[in-house]
């Protein structure tokens, strides 16, 4: 997607980098799956804690990158219980059928495996740039999967799901009241108005504006959201024999015994003799 080598792109790949790589610190084991290609060609899985990871994609040569495998998402060429954690980077808004796309991770991903899919916020403002454009905003975009119907499928699916995160727009907020960020990726945020009248602020008034960084009260404005999600496993109950044989039933009623059938025969009336 060529829209990501612009600006707006440049700034969202930078928080989402920054998001996954915090998301995959406790992600460990053998085998990471990235399914989608987002940006640059191992952006996202150089934070990866395990001892492989891959890159998924629809084609070899995605422009100048060059995916590890090719397959269609919403039927992996990977063997069932083989993968730690799956990493899906907007492939839900990009695939035809986002629900078996993650019929197939639940397929693919081990027991207590680890799921994280960053997605567009429905109700956000990129989402409604994208329907007021025709789809022309956000280029390569099927659809807008929100993390309320995300949450739905995953739990249907028998996933532990976390609590959403939102961000950006709140990245610029968020590289101002930080002291840690990248001068070169600030560089519109310094010609802003909100960095000049921020940056005077005073101290007390900075601590205020980081407890307003809560991921909830960027719900409406926010432009995307990251989920994070653990594949739980079914315990089974074993069912211990019963230790006496209960007497069967025939037609709803007990089998007569020999010492019934012998106490029919004694309350039986004889016939008088004459």
């Amino acid at each position: 997607m060529e829209w990501l080598n612009e600006a707006r792109g440049q700034g969202l790949l930078w928080q989402e980098a920054r998001l996954v790589s915090e998301a995959l610190e406790s992600v460990f084991g053998d085998v990471l799956l990235q399914v989608g290609v987002w940006g640059e060609l191992g952006q996202f899985t150089v934070y990866s804690r395990t001892r492989t990871s891959a890159v998924l994609g629809l084609q070899r040569d995605a422009g100048e990158l060059r995916v590890d495998a090719v397959t269609e998402p919403t039927s992996l060429a990977v063997a069932s219980d083989s993968v730690d954690a799956v990493l899906l980077p907007h492939t839900l808004e990009t695939a035809s059928d986002p629900y078996q796309v993650l019929r197939e991770i639940d397929r693919v991903l081990r027991p207590d495996g680890r799921l994280i899919v960053l997605g567009f916020n429905s109700p956000g403002w990129w989402a409604a740039r994208q329907r007021l454009s025709d789809g022309g905003f956000l280029p390569g975009v099927q659809q807008i999967v929100g993390d309320h119907r995300l949450s739905d499928w995953l739990k249907l699916l028998g996933f532990a799901v976390g609590e959403a995160r939102y961000y950006h727009p709140a990245a610029s907020v968020d590289r101002v009241i930080v002291s840690d960020s990248d001068p070169a990726m600030d560089t519109q945020v310094r010609k802003s108005w909100w960095y000049r009248r921020l940056s005077g602020a005073a101290p007390e008034r900075r601590g205020f504006l980081r407890n307003l960084r809560g991921w909830r009260n960027w719900r409406l404005t926010a432009a995307c959201y990251i989920v994070e999600a653990r594949k739980e496993v079914a315990t089974m109950t074993p069912l211990k024999p019963s230790r006496f044989i209960r007497p069967r039933l025939v037609g709803g009623l007990v089998n007569p015994t020999t010492r019934n059938i012998a106490r029919v025969h004694h309350l039986r009336p004889t016939k008088p003799e004459t």
